[in-house]
């Protein structure tokens, strides 16, 4: 099963509707703002989740309207939207979660989004989770070896480091191979490498890697 999660970032950084209308047998969540977005893409979500205070009456009413299952909570509370909506997702257990809308605008919205989907992938290596925009898509990666999709939609494939070193990054069937080699805490050594084999893989044996492709 695959989970999409539109939260309630720019809508220009929201994919496409053929993007998402391309996963099949998909089931989409809104969160907050974000499904006033799905359904301005024509799609109407399984689920919308959140306290809807960035909603107009009209919007509100609209949701209301639209969605069959809703879920409101309080502005005061411990969690963001996002998560909630995250949450509910991984209650259906599904193999993969893409979050949309989640990146651009407020810095502290992405940041949060970020160490949020770190957090929740460590917690659950049996379900993908990623971050996707019209033009990049984001994922954390934790030891062993990692397959790397060939995808004509993504030219460009970075590493970073994500909270401390990573030692022993051995990268196949990329533009620019590496073996056994140490991924420091801000480099930018590992940024813009390519896919180029439908058989590339990376592999390393401590912390965490956050993987960004990208194609603008």
């Amino acid at each position: 099963m695959h989970v999409i999660i539109c939260a309630g970032g720019p809508q220009e950084e929201v994919a496409t509707r053929d993007v998402l209308l391309s996963f099949n047998d998909a089931i989409f969540i809104g969160a907050d703002h974000g499904t006033i977005y799905l359904l301005e893409h024509g799609i109407t979500p399984h689920m919308a989740v959140g306290d809807f205070d960035s909603l107009s009456d009209a919007e509100w009413a609209r949701v209301t309207d639209a969605v069959p299952n809703i879920e409101r909570h309080a502005p005061e509370k411990d969690e963001t939207d996002t998560e909630l909506a995250i949450l509910r997702a991984l209650e259906m257990q599904p193999d993969r979660i893409t979050l949309i809308g989640a990146t651009g605008g407020r810095l502290d919205h992405y940041a949060a989004n970020l160490h949020l989907v770190y957090r929740l992938q460590k917690a659950t290596p049996n379900c993908h989770i990623c971050m996707m925009n019209k033009t990049n898509e984001l994922s954390f990666l934790f030891p062993g070896t990692t397959e790397l999709p060939y995808d004509d939609r993504y030219q460009y494939v970075s590493f970073f480091a994500f909270g401390s070193d990573v030692p022993d990054v051995t990268l196949r069937g990329v533009a620019y191979e590496t073996t056994a080699e140490l991924v420091t805490m801000g480099t930018t050594r590992f940024t813009s490498n390519e896919v180029i084999s439908p058989n590339a893989t990376v592999t390393f044996s401590q912390s965490a890697l956050l993987m960004i492709r990208s194609n603008d």
